[in-house]
């Protein structure tokens, strides 16, 4: 939901107070993508540091993911930059003035929750128009301006001629798109998606992406929009910060993270990964059988080797083969999916193509794979 000037402020949110005279004032609302800046932003709940000295940088006209596990802070963050809450440390900037204490209503930013928030009592039309409708009259569009409006976000989100429906009548899917359109009506200088499809089906979820993706194209909107499903971060955002425990991993685009992650949790929860524990010595791992370049690492250490990274090898006599028993293999789409055993009762994944796939033995029989390609992080 989207909160401009002039609007009422939701019951419980504060009405804001800039604290940093230093800094310019925020500014009327222009409708330009904006750059957000957080500066070691904390935020604890209790005992609880939901963020801890979080900096961020947000392009202007950027999709960025804020990408974790539950209770790694990124709901947290989304919040403190919508002004929907305020941090105990830090700044918040939007193209540098200080909104750190601004109240949400000031800010210029479109809202879509998980759960739609949709008021049921009113039209598709009328949801999608309510931001508008509610300006005071000075700065409140025309009613045939409102019309046109809608009419064009309705066809935006491919939503033409739903207009008079209830949102009962909407599937998931349109209802979370009637949502979304109701953020853009106002203009917003920032969109922020929480979760936006975490109540839908993977069919749903698949198609509402691809949407996003262009309606952002359409729009240039800075936007950021939290997730707990790797998949969705990498296919639709520019830019992905991955949170752990209320600190930022690592920052970077969808290739960036997934193929040089930062450090060993990021490494684990971006992209598959089989992970093995052992040490390094005169920059190699070993593990077992197990052996990986490791430059710059030395002592205990744990390594990340992605499915497809994973070769059949042609046999014993091969550089670096290790031994294994293939356990499964099935056709997933492109690719065959396998599992096998090492000699040491691990259990690694790997991938082939279906034509790579044929030379396999049945499950059951020995095989030989070598492990060239990983991510090596220090322990301790």
């Amino acid at each position: 939901m989207a909160y401009e000037p002039g609007e009422p402020t939701p019951a419980g949110l504060s009405e804001g107070r800039n604290l940093s005279p230093g800094r310019p004032s925020l500014p009327s609302v222009p409708r330009a993508p904006l750059a957000i800046r957080v500066e070691g932003v904390r935020k604890s709940f209790g005992r609880y540091p939901a963020l801890d000295d979080v900096s961020l940088d947000v392009r202007p006209g950027e999709l960025l993911a804020l990408l974790g596990p539950s209770g790694s802070g990124k709901t947290t963050l989304l919040r403190l930059i919508a002004g929907l809450d305020f941090p105990e440390a830090g700044d918040i900037l939007f193209d540098g003035a200080d909104v750190t204490f601004a109240a949400a209503a000031q800010r210029g930013v479109g809202f879509v929750f998980q759960q739609y928030a949709l008021f049921r009592h009113m039209t598709v039309a009328q949801n999608i128009s309510f931001g508008l409708d509610v300006r005071k009259r000075g700065s409140r569009p025309s009613a045939a301006d409102r019309k046109a409006r809608v009419e064009a976000l309705l066809k935006l989100v491919e939503l033409e001629g739903l207009g008079h429906r209830r949102p009962a009548q909407l599937s998931g899917g349109q209802r979370q798109r009637v949502a979304l359109a109701r953020a853009l009506a106002v203009e917003p200088r920032v969109l922020l998606l929480d979760e936006p499809f975490g109540a839908l089906d993977a069919t749903v979820r698949k198609s509402l992406r691809r949407e996003l993706r262009r309606i952002h194209a359409a729009t240039g909107v800075t936007t950021l929009f939290v997730t707990h499903d790797q998949d969705e971060a990498l296919e639709l955002a520019d830019r992905v910060a991955v949170l752990n425990r209320g600190r930022i991993e690592q920052v970077g685009t969808p290739s960036e993270v997934y193929a040089a992650p930062a450090s060993a949790f990021v490494a684990g929860f971006v992209g598959e990964a089989n992970r093995f524990e052992g040490t390094v010595a005169d920059g190699l791992f070993r593990s077992g059988a197990v052996r990986l370049p490791a430059p710059g690492v030395e002592g205990p250490a744990v390594a990340f080797v992605r499915p497809h990274t994973v070769r059949l090898a042609a046999g014993p006599g091969q550089p670096d083969a290790v031994a294994a028993t293939l356990s499964r293999q099935v056709a997933n789409g492109p690719v065959t999916r396998c599992e096998a055993r090492l000699a040491d009762g691990r259990d690694v994944e790997f991938v082939l193509d279906h034509a790579a796939a044929e030379a396999l033995p049945p499950p059951g029989n020995a095989l030989w794979l070598t492990f060239a390609v990983g991510h090596v992080f220090a322990v301790g």
